[in-house]
């Protein structure tokens, strides 16, 4: 079976991305399963579809948000290859005295809620899983060759087995945190005491372990939990701070040098992707603005973090900027290019005006996403200005065609002009627009007026004028 490309996906819209999570759900081949969900991950992370709910997937909730794709590399503390799950979970069930709950959950077709509140029966079930997790990890500081066979499963299983291990027993501090954190948006006048609250669990949970590795997974798997992602900084900023005060004060620093890792990683990827779409582009500009803001935040803490930090975030965004200046600038002008070299005597097709829509907005994302941090690399800013003045210039190839048309011929003109000119206002201004639409309507043939207004009424009247 051959699967689509992912550039055939990228353009299918929300809802269809849903319809086709829900039909791989269901393939019963679990390795092309696995591979159509990657070739979408990237849209899911944005669409969030509702998941139909099964055992392995309720087991893998406490530690979904450092779930990671696996890479031919040393794996770094806190993330956790999605390739290592098949057979972490296999060793689960192994351990789990009774099968029948399981079994009845993936038969049950529901679907798991968003929500951090489990029921009643997927709590106890969590807890069955953590007693197995406990027994396996028990087994594995006993039995020396224990380690040599979860290795030969997948080379990080041995010390992905600790982590989980770990996670799943601060799992109701953890839980409790992010309750906690996600009410604060509901209360007033709460301030930093959630983030308080949080660090005391965060004590508690791993208090009397023997290194801080429990802590930083802590924080870890809060940080990087998506629903949470508007109060990282508030969270890092306590850290931060806490952590200068005590003795700790390397621990803020080691988790926001792995979540700097986690963004390098990320930005890897998305910069390895082809732009060959509209769609590409966006999905290029999505991920700027997502490791943008989290390093933004990051920064934001950094007086109270060791020195790297800051300068690993500075190489982080030095790679955005040669990113932008570079293969996405490139992808972008090819992307205008394509639409404004067409000839006057055809209209664009709705397509093509979408298309050009898709790589206005995508160049518009990262305009806003770094212009806090440093102007736009020349080849960015020379791209949003050539790009207005050659649609402007496509626009007028096209009412020059039609000086000598039938008014119908001018209607249809002028309403893809209103199309065109809309498509570029993420990267221009609503004057420039105007300017654009009354050059075109001039050249056209309809009055001209100095006031906006009845200039527009004019524009509706003669595309509603039925006679030619």
């Amino acid at each position: 079976m051959q699967l689509p490309e992912r550039q055939e996906l990228d353009q299918l819209s929300e809802e269809k991305i849903k319809m086709v999570y829900a039909l791989a759900d269901k393939m019963p081949d679990g390795q092309l399963r696995g591979q159509l969900k990657d070739q979408i991950r990237h849209r899911l992370k944005k669409i969030r579809p509702l998941r139909r709910l099964t055992a392995s997937r309720l087991f893998c909730l406490p530690f979904e948000s450092l779930l990671s794709n696996d890479a031919l590399r040393v794996r770094t503390f806190g993330s956790i290859p999605r390739n290592c799950v098949g057979p972490l979970w296999s060793l689960v069930k192994e351990e789990l005295p009774d099968h029948g709950a399981i079994d009845r959950i993936d038969a049950s077709n529901q679907m798991l809620m968003p929500q951090p509140c489990p029921m009643m029966e997927h709590r106890q079930l969590l807890a069955s899983f953590a007693d197995a997790v406990s027994r396996i990890r028990s087994n594995l500081s006993s039995d020396r060759g224990m380690p040599a066979r979860l290795a030969a499963m997948h080379r990080d299983l041995p010390d992905v087995m600790e982590e989980v291990h770990a996670i799943y027993q601060m799992r109701d501090e953890i839980l409790t945190a992010k309750r906690q954190i996600m009410a604060s948006e509901q209360l007033i006048g709460i301030g930093d005491d959630y983030a308080r609250s949080v660090m005391a669990l965060a004590r508690q949970a791993s208090a009397g372990r023997g290194d801080q590795r429990w802590y930083k997974l802590f924080f870890l798997v809060l940080l990087m939990d998506e629903d949470l992602a508007d109060h990282s900084g508030a969270l890092i900023e306590a850290l931060a701070e806490k952590s200068a005060r005590g003795a700790g004060a390397s621990i803020a620093s080691e988790v926001c040098e792995l979540m700097v890792a986690r963004e390098g990683e990320a930005l890897k990827a998305g910069f390895a992707a082809a732009l060959t779409t509209p769609a590409d582009l966006n999905a290029a500009a999505d991920q700027v603005r997502a490791s943008a803001e989290s390093l933004g935040v990051m920064r934001l803490a950094s007086p109270h973090l060791n020195r790297q930090i800051g300068e690993s975030i500075d190489q982080m965004e030095g790679r955005i900027h040669e990113f932008l200046g570079g293969q996405f600038a490139k992808a972008a002008s090819a992307s205008v290019a394509s639409f404004t070299g067409g000839p006057g005597e055809s209209l664009p097709t709705m397509d093509e005006i979408k298309a050009l829509g898709q790589t206005i907005l995508a160049v518009a994302k990262v305009q806003a996403a770094i212009h806090h941090i440093y102007d736009p690399p020349a080849d960015l800013k020379e791209l949003a200005k050539t790009a207005i003045e050659s649609v402007g210039a496509r626009l007028d190839r096209i009412a020059a065609a039609r000086v000598a048309g039938t008014m119908r011929q001018k209607q249809d003109a002028l309403a893809v002009a209103v199309q065109v000119a809309r498509s570029i206002e993420p990267i221009s201004n609503e004057e420039t627009v105007l300017e654009m639409l009354e050059d075109c309507a001039v050249q056209l043939g309809f009055a001209e007026s100095s006031d906006p207004a009845q200039f527009f009424l004019k524009i509706i009247h003669a595309m509603n004028t039925t006679h030619e």
